[in-house]
């Protein structure tokens, strides 16, 4: 049987870890691309946030989320890349 944990902190205050890495096709090869990998947890009892609505795993085309669902990974672009070639892919900037 299921139990629901209660605890009697609000989560009020939170904490963010953000990481930004630069991606290669192997070590010490060019950089082909940004990701970010961004967690949550609360900054009173230390609980980790969970993301929701996004596909499990790791892609350089769009957001997914570690097995555990606490990790947004993201990829990333320079601002340059986008007003060179357009608006970026996806539902960022579509109206």
């Amino acid at each position: 049987m299921n139990q629901m944990i209660t605890r009697a902190c609000e989560h009020e205050n939170f904490s963010a870890s953000v990481r930004v890495n630069r991606l290669s096709l192997r070590d010490g090869g060019p950089i082909t691309g940004f990701n970010c990998e961004i967690q949550i947890c609360c900054a009173e009892c230390g609980m980790k946030m969970r993301f929701r609505g996004l596909p499990f795993g790791s892609s350089p085309h769009h957001p997914t989320l570690s097995v555990d669902a606490t990790e947004l990974r993201a990829p990333l672009e320079a601002e340059i890349i986008s007003e060179l070639l357009g608006r970026p892919e996806g539902p960022v900037g579509n109206a």
